[in-house]
């Protein structure tokens, strides 16, 4: 659906801080305008023919000595609009952002996670070559006797350690804007949008697609477990809800 109008909303407010109607519809906010502390940032997305939807962003802002910083701490995996908080070298000195390293920024990225997890991948295959006993059998022997969100039929926080931390952080925390933040999500809340992410990656971000390397099992692990992890209750998925979306 085309966007017509985005309205944004500051805290608690009942009028809009920005309305934007005229593509691209980006939003950029100065953070000497703003109080110090958290603040929750509500972006509202109208759409033709009626639809709408709402998005919300959290962000710290801290004043020091005149000078203005903003962080976003949260922001939603799929939000139609992008946030930008201006920094103190953007304020004194605004330019045009560069066509060449906007575009090549995201390529790079997702090599750069491409290279770390097959370097993952191969140092705990050759970690593994000299062990006795198959692994993966036992944890499926003993996710059969105990069940549990985290432990299924492999290790869902043994898969997220090894593939996912690098970007999303230990404890699902994110990095900025450019790996979101899983813990307290609500984007989570849609377990096939999750499903989907994991297998398929999701375009114009650096997530990557794991469909050719995991199994359904190892996708319903590790979505369970960022479903289920800090304090995140949107619960598990199994292998057969996996295999009915590849």
């Amino acid at each position: 659906m085309d966007i017509v109008r985005v309205e944004v909303y500051l805290d608690d407010a009942s009028e809009p801080l920005v309305v934007v109607t005229e593509p691209p519809f980006n939003v950029r906010l100065d953070p000497a305008e703003m109080g110090e502390g958290e603040h929750v940032l509500t972006v509202v997305t109208h759409y033709q023919g009626g639809a709408k939807d709402h998005h919300q962003y959290v962000f710290d802002v801290s004043h020091k000595n005149n000078v203005f910083a903003g962080h976003i701490s949260q922001a939603p995996l799929r939000a139609p609009v992008e946030v930008e908080l201006v920094d103190e070298v953007e304020r004194e000195n605004p330019k045009a952002p560069s066509p060449v390293l906007y575009g090549l920024l995201p390529v790079l990225l997702f090599l750069l996670v491409v290279v770390v997890a097959w370097y993952i991948a191969v140092r705990a295959e050759s970690a593994t070559v000299d062990q006795p006993t198959n692994v993966q059998k036992i944890a499926r022997s003993v996710a059969a006797a105990a069940p549990t969100a985290k432990a299924g039929a492999v290790d869902g926080a043994g898969l997220y350690a090894a593939n996912c931390a690098s970007c999303h952080g230990t404890g699902g925390e994110g990095m900025g804007t450019v790996f979101p933040a899983l813990a307290g999500n609500d984007a989570l809340a849609d377990a096939d949008f999750v499903i989907r992410a994991v297998l398929n990656g999701v375009p114009g971000t650096a997530m990557p697609a794991f469909g050719g390397r995991f199994s359904d099992e190892e996708v319903a692990a590790v979505v369970s477990y960022v479903r289920t992890s800090w304090g995140n209750t949107y619960g598990a998925v199994d292998a057969a809800r996996v295999a009915a979306l590849r």
